[in-house]
């Protein structure tokens, strides 16, 4: 595999961010995916979360293309992005799940879809489907709610083969392809993702502060990536999975919603956060008062670079659908 990325013209350049953490077989089969890609001029980037199974020296032995980035422990998804993003050189940025297998015309249709995108397009959405069962959707999107809940669009859908691309509200982060001129104007102090979010939420965090700046998102139904949904939450348990949405659930809120729609989320919020009192303990609830607190202080550099109505964000784009309870 030959790295082309730097033939390209700069505003087509693209760059792969994987953040990887003790899932070598997972993460050799995606990197093989990306070997057989029609179009290899891409920059390859392995950020590695100090895993403890081969991982790296997979990368080393048998992809040597790929910029292995260390990072010594578990910094989570959004932070190894950030590490990630130090290091990229091109104009656009797909952030890949590690679990993750793409189609070979995965790079193809990004590159079509980022080449014919308007100014003001900064995040374009991979058409996700089930890897244990292609015939159904995983996502092409993010749907989000009046309590500040999201979920995936189209979510457990039967593929559509007629989908065309259209606006969507924000991308997840499992398979997006970010325009790198954004990621750095709505970065927050210590980089474009939030790196307090150690895994969830942190995608729809940085789509709504998009959305707040004036960008919008796309979804290419042609960029197909085979994923297997939660594999990295299956080593932790559901009760992470659940004390890291409701979390991050709140502070994303925090950061980005109208008083109106923070006013409407309180009956949730209550409850969350009596479930998470309960599963953490005492130093479960000083955690929740700094991410808090860390989300609030965050609301003054989201309103920095802020140029639409938070409220003309919520009309548009709070969904009638009913979340998926999680």
């Amino acid at each position: 595999m030959q790295d082309g990325s730097a033939t390209l013209p700069e505003a087509l350049g693209i760059s792969i961010v994987i953040v990887n953490w003790n899932a070598r077989e997972e993460l050799d089969a995606c990197l093989h995916s990306l070997e057989e890609q029609r179009d290899l001029r891409f920059e390859l980037i392995v950020v590695d979360n100090g895993s403890k199974d081969g991982s790296q020296e997979l990368v080393k032995s048998r992809y040597p293309r790929a910029r292995l980035v260390d990072t010594g422990e578990n910094l989570g998804f959004a932070e190894g992005v950030n590490r990630g993003l130090a290091v990229a050189t091109q104009a656009w940025v797909l952030t890949l799940n590690n679990d993750a297998v793409a189609d070979p015309h995965m790079i193809e249709a990004l590159r079509r879809e980022a080449k014919r995108a308007a100014d003001r397009v900064g995040m374009i959405q991979c058409r996700m489907l089930f890897k244990q069962h292609p015939e159904r959707t995983n996502s092409t999107g993010v749907l989000l709610f009046g309590d500040g809940s999201a979920m995936d669009r189209d979510f457990d859908v039967p593929v559509r083969r007629d989908d065309r691309a259209e606006e969507i509200f924000c991308p997840t982060a499992g398979a997006a392809l970010y325009r790198r001129a954004m990621l750095d104007e709505i970065a927050l102090p210590g980089g474009a993702f939030d790196g307090a979010y150690f895994m969830y939420f942190e995608d729809v965090d940085l789509g709504w502060r998009a959305r707040l700046a004036g960008w919008s998102a796309m979804y290419a139904p042609d960029a197909i990536v085979l994923h297997a949904f939660q594999a990295s939450t299956k080593k932790r348990g559901s009760r992470f999975l659940g004390v890291q949405v409701r979390k991050n659930r709140m502070r994303t809120l925090l950061k980005n919603g109208s008083p109106a729609m923070l006013a409407r989320s309180i009956p949730r919020s209550v409850v969350e956060l009596a479930e998470l009192v309960a599963w953490t303990g005492a130093s479960g609830v000083v955690d929740l008062v700094r991410a808090f607190k860390g989300a609030i202080d965050a609301r003054a550099d989201v309103e920095r670079v802020r140029r639409v109505d938070r409220r003309a964000i919520e009309r548009q784009w709070i969904s009638k659908k009913r979340a998926r309870p999680t």
